[in-house]
C-alpha cells in the first residue's frame, strides 16, 4: 500500500510540473484569429482616444508656452524702462546737486554783498527745501533777489519736480514688477505640467501604436491572413492620420522626391517615424505644419493647417523647412536625407532644430527610430 501510495504522488507530481511547465512555455494571452476582428477594433478606439488626447496636451502645451514667453515677455519690458528711469534720475540728481552748489555760490555773493543780511539765510532756507511746494514758498520770499539768483531756483525747482514725478512712476513700476514676477512663475508652472502631460500622451499613443503594429504582425504570421477581407486594417491608418490622408510609406516616398533625395531606407524609416510621432490627424499634414496655403484652413487653435489635397501638404511641408533653413535649422535635415544619411543621424538634426525643441528631453525622434526601423513593412502600410 505504502509503494503504491508513493507512486500515485510521484505520477500526479508530474502531471502538476509538466502542466506548469506547458503554462511557462505559452504566451500570457494566447492570440486568437477569431478575435482578430474585436481587437482592432478596440486598438482603433484607443488609439483614436491617444490621438485626440496628444492633440489636446499640444494645444495646451503651446499656449502655456505663449503665455509664458508674453509674461516674460512684459516683465523684462518693465524691468528695462525701470532701469532707464533709474538712470534718468541719478542724472537728475546730479543735476539738482549742481543747482544747489550754485545756488550757494549765489548765496555767499549776496551775503558778501549785503553784509549778511537776511537775505542770505533765505537762500539757504531755499537750498534745503524739501518739496516743490515749500520751494515755491520760499521762492516767493525772494522776489528781491537778483535775476540770476531767481532763474537758479527755478532750475532747481524744475528738477526737483521732474525728479519726483520719475520716483514715484519707479514706486508704480515696482509694484508692477511684483505683479509680473507672480505671474511669470504660475506661467512657468503651467508650462512645466503642460510639458509633462505632453510627454505622458506621446507614451501613450507610442505605446497603442506599437500595440497596433505587433497586431498586425501576428495577424500576418496567421495562414490565409491575405484572404480574411473581414479585418478593417484601414481602421487602423485612420485613426493614426484621419481620412484624408495617404499611407506612412505613399507620404514619405512623395515628400522625399519633393526634397530631391532619395527614397532609400534610412531616408523612409525616418521620415516614417516623423510621422507617427506627430500622431495628428490634420488634412494631408502628417508632420503638422502651420504654414498656411490657399484653401487651407485651421486643425486646431495652435494653427495646424488642415489642406486641400495631398500635393499641397507637401507644398507646405518643404516651404516651412526652406522657409527655416537658417534660422531654425531646418537645413540640416535635408541635407542629410539628401546623403540618406543614418535614421539616427537625421533623428538628431531634427531634434537639434526647432521643430520640437526639448520634446521627450531630446529624444523626439531617436526613440521611435528603432520600431519603425524593425518594423518598417507594417508602418510603411499605415
Amino acid at each position: 500500500m505504502t509503494g503504491d501510495g508513493s507512486g500515485r504522488r510521484l505520477r500526479a507530481a508530474l502531471i502538476v510540473g509538466l502542466m506548469l511547465a506547458c503554462q511557462a512555455a505559452s504566451p500570457v494571452r494566447a492570440f486568437m484569429p477569431e478575435r482578430a476582428p474585436d481587437e482592432i477594433a478596440a486598438i482603433v478606439s484607443r488609439l483614436e482616444a491617444a490621438v485626440a488626447d496628444l492633440s489636446s496636451a499640444r494645444e495646451a502645451n503651446t499656449d502655456a508656452d505663449a503665455r509664458l514667453t508674453t509674461a516674460s515677455g512684459r516683465l523684462a519690458a518693465l524691468l528695462g524702462i525701470r532701469g532707464d528711469l533709474d538712470a534718468q534720475i541719478d542724472t537728475l540728481e546730479a543735476e539738482v546737486r549742481a543747482a544747489q552748489a550754485r545756488l550757494d555760490a549765489a548765496a555767499v555773493g549776496i551775503f558778501m554783498e549785503q553784509g549778511g543780511s537776511q537775505d542770505a539765510s533765505m537762500l539757504a532756507a531755499i537750498i534745503g527745501s524739501g518739496s516743490i511746494v515749500e520751494l515755491a514758498d520760499r521762492m516767493a520770499l525772494a522776489e528781491a533777489s537778483a535775476d540770476a539768483t531767481r532763474a537758479l531756483a527755478r532750475e532747481a525747482a524744475v528738477s526737483l519736480a521732474d525728479l519726483d514725478a520719475r520716483r514715484d512712476v519707479v514706486d508704480l513700476l515696482i509694484a508692477g514688477q511684483a505683479v509680473l514676477v507672480g505671474q511669470v512663475r504660475a506661467a512657468r508652472d503651467r508650462a512645466s505640467a503642460t510639458a509633462s502631460r505632453l510627454e505622458r500622451s506621446i507614451g501613450t499613443l507610442e505605446r497603442e501604436r506599437d500595440e497596433a503594429v505587433a497586431l498586425v504582425q501576428r495577424l500576418r504570421a496567421r495562414p490565409g491572413h491575405a484572404a480574411a477581407p473581414d479585418l478593417d486594417l484601414d481602421g487602423l491608418a485612420r485613426a493614426l492620420q484621419g481620412e484624408e490622408s495617404m499611407t506612412y510609406g505613399r507620404w514619405a516616398e512623395a515628400f522625399l522626391g519633393m526634397l530631391g533625395a532619395p527614397p532609400c531606407r534610412d531616408n523612409l524609416v525616418l521620415v516614417v517615424a516623423w510621422q507617427a510621432q506627430e500622431g495628428t490627424q490634420a488634412a494631408w499634414n502628417p508632420l503638422a505644419t502651420t504654414h498656411r496655403m490657399p484653401g487651407s484652413t485651421d486643425f486646431n487653435s495652435v494653427g495646424v493647417q488642415n489642406f486641400t489635397s495631398a500635393g499641397q501638404g507637401l507644398q507646405a511641408t518643404w516651404e516651412t523647412l526652406r522657409g527655416g533653413w537658417e534660422v531654425y535649422r531646418y537645413a540640416p535635415i535635408v541635407e542629410a536625407l539628401r546623403r540618406c544619411a543614418p535614421a539616427t543621424i537625421t533623428a538628431r538634426a531634427v531634434n537639434a532644430s526647432s521643430w520640437c525643441p526639448g520634446c521627450l528631453a531630446g529624444r523626439y525622434l531617436l526613440d521611435v527610430v528603432p520600431k519603425v526601423e524593425a518594423d518598417l513593412d507594417v508602418y510603411l502600410a499605415l
